[in-house]
């Protein structure tokens, strides 16, 4: 018993001390956790005078955007990978050298379609003199230019003469003929990336398909996203340039990276225009007509002897890749084809149903954004290669075919698939950004939107290529201190929120170093900051108005050029006025609905003493 009490009592004394330090660690700091919590995170930014966010400081949100180093020189030994060259001799220029003596030929590069020559490397279609000369027309077919064997073995874009109009004449042809036009737009920046002089090229009757492209990357806020998409791709491509509607014959969402929506596409084609007349790709630059046309390329819209010897157009990020038209011969849809089509496609869709459940299945249970990705495969019904394969027969004597002949007597009334230049919007600012920073713009999986709580007087700054101010938001029935934000663009591209009025100065400080990402120079930073237009604004403030009372939808959206957008969820009966920022002002729109209305599903819970919310998974499987 007294053993019992004496333990009780060391207990007792312990607890006492233990508390009694506890008490006067409190009394000392004199804060408790939550205080000393704001006090840490308002430590982040005690050396970023007017900065209330950023996600390179946050301690959560660790940054993937790095200055790039200095990119790599030319290769000198890259021209002994032609097969008709003959090697330099010692202390020769190994880089080549031009010829303007020698006259260019009518050969178009398999790559960019631009006829081969040697007179002038700054020129499109050019190859060195010493790789040129005494080739004859069948070895140029075999042969790409430079600037498209750069591109894809280096991944390096080489600067070439192109005035802008070039590319309009080029494509201006489409006028007289009677030709479908399948106009693609880039779902990640449209209206930008819908041409507005499209429908004086096209004409008021031209039959038009509207493919819009990288569907992949768009976050899946519903289970009837895709719909919503389609609504609004056609609403926006009628309202910037594209006529009444009523020569749009189809609305498709395809990836041309994932093949999500080519089949598809491909039915819709051989059902409404068949064989009447040849196929036309259309769009701004960098929106995917170069890939789309490489994937149709190897499907059953093209002759099956022709996907082996027509070269595969060159695609890259970089705009303007494309500089002369491609074509392949299609396969005339009859009646049998269309049929043994069907049969396969129905043989196939089981499998396909069981490989999209279980797709569905792992992107519930890991929340992989690769796993969501709408996803399907291109096959081939038609692969009877009987004529080429003999004419590869050596033995027989027979000439190696490595070329299309499109004069042969087989493509006399053949109907054809061209590969058009891209048009430079002027609401893109792809002209503004280097080849490096364009490849740390373009977004690798699906687009997690990132919302944040805005008061007025603050201004959000999408790297540095756009910035957003909230100058008020009023309401005849209540006060509301915030303003939900919601920023859809490359995860690389950092965000940082400031004061309105300090805007200006916050921008001059950062721009050019990791806060910002974008612009930035791996060499001589200083150079690339001076050629850089910096920020503008519109002549007239944005005003948002919520008449009704919200439902968890976005209201509408501001796009910002190339950048991305923004999406906003206004309180109900209330309005506010918003200022948008980017290069020379351009591709600044109020894009109503917006385009993911649900995206409040696809984000977390408000982040205790920070501006940001959680980011999750970026797409939901409910209604």
């Amino acid at each position: 018993m007294f053993k019992t009490t004496r333990l009780y009592k060391i207990i007792n004394k312990n607890v006492l001390i233990t508390c009694s330090r506890l008490q006067n660690t409190v009394a000392e700091e004199g804060q408790s956790f939550r205080q000393r919590a704001w006090l840490l995170a308002r430590e982040r930014y005690k050396d970023h005078e007017h900065v209330h966010y950023s996600s390179v400081l946050e301690a959560k949100i660790k940054t993937s955007f790095s200055i790039p180093e200095a990119h790599q020189h030319l290769p000198e030994d890259w021209m002994d990978d032609y097969e008709f060259y003959q090697g330099a001799e010692e202390g020769a220029n190994r880089q080549g050298t031009p010829d303007p003596s020698l006259p260019a030929s009518k050969v178009p590069c398999n790559g960019c379609g631009a006829n081969l020559h040697c007179s002038n490397a700054s020129l499109p279609g050019y190859i060195p003199s010493e790789i040129f000369r005494g080739r004859t027309q069948e070895e140029l077919q075999t042969i790409t230019c430079k600037r498209c064997y750069f591109l894809n073995h280096y991944n390096i874009a080489l600067d070439v003469e192109v005035a802008p109009s070039t590319y309009v004449d080029t494509i201006s042809r489409i006028q007289d003929k009677f030709a479908l036009a399948i106009v693609l737009v880039d779902l990640l920046d449209f209206p930008c990336s819908i041409w507005p002089g499209m429908q004086n090229i096209l004409g008021p009757k031209r039959p038009v398909f509207l493919v819009g492209n990288k569907v992949d990357l768009l976050p899946r806020d519903s289970n009837v996203y895709l719909q919503h998409i389609k609504d609004s791709l056609q609403r926006e491509f009628i309202k910037h340039g594209g006529g009444d509607g009523l020569n749009i014959k189809n609305v498709s969402l395809i990836s041309a990276k994932t093949g999500y929506g080519i089949e598809e596409l491909i039915t819709q084609l051989h059902k409404t225009w068949a064989y009447k007349g040849d196929v036309y790709l259309l769009g701004c630059t960098n929106v995917g007509k170069s890939s789309l046309f490489n994937i149709l390329l190897n499907s059953d819209y093209c002759r099956p002897e022709a996907s082996d010897l027509v070269r595969k157009a060159t695609t890259c990020p970089w705009p303007g890749t494309t500089l002369k038209l491609l074509r392949f011969p299609i396969l005339r849809p009859s009646n049998d084809r269309v049929y043994q089509r069907f049969k396969r496609l129905l043989a196939e869709r089981s499998e396909k149903a069981a490989i999209e459940k279980e797709r569905r299945a792992v992107a519930r249970t890991t929340g992989s954004s690769a796993a969501a990705q709408p996803v399907a495969r291109v096959g081939r019904t038609f692969d009877r290669r009987e004529d080429v394969n003999d004419a590869f027969g050596l033995a027989g004597g027979s000439r190696p075919i490595t070329t299309l002949n499109d004069r042969s007597k087989d493509y006399k009334e053949a109907r054809w698939v061209y590969d058009t230049p891209g048009v430079m919007q002027p609401d893109q600012i792809s002209p503004l950004l280097t080849a490096e920073e364009l490849v740390k713009l373009q977004p690798k999986t699906m687009i997690r939107p990132r919302a944040f709580r805005l008061r007025p007087q603050m201004s959000i700054l999408l790297g540095g290529l756009a910035r957003l101010d909230l100058l008020e938001i009023t309401s005849a029935r209540k006060q509301f201190d915030w303003l939900k934000v919601f920023v859809f663009a490359p995860v690389q591209l950092p965000i940082l929120i400031a004061d309105t009025q300090a805007a200006d100065s916050v921008y001059k400080r950062y721009v050019g170093s990791p806060f910002l990402g974008v612009p930035f120079a791996s060499e001589d930073l200083e150079a690339r900051l001076r050629r850089w237009p910096g920020l503008q604004c519109r002549d007239e403030d944005i005003v948002l108005a919520s008449e009704e009372r919200n439902e968890g939808r976005l209201n509408c959206d501001i796009t910002l050029s190339s950048a991305g957008w923004m999406g906003f969820l206004l309180p109900g009966h209330s309005e506010c006025r918003l200022r948008a920022w980017t290069p020379q002002a351009a591709g600044i729109y109020k894009r109503e609905p917006a385009l993911v209305p649900l995206a409040d599903r696809l984000v977390g819970k408000h982040i205790r003493y920070s501006l940001a919310y959680n980011t999750t998974k970026p797409f939901v499987f409910k209604k």
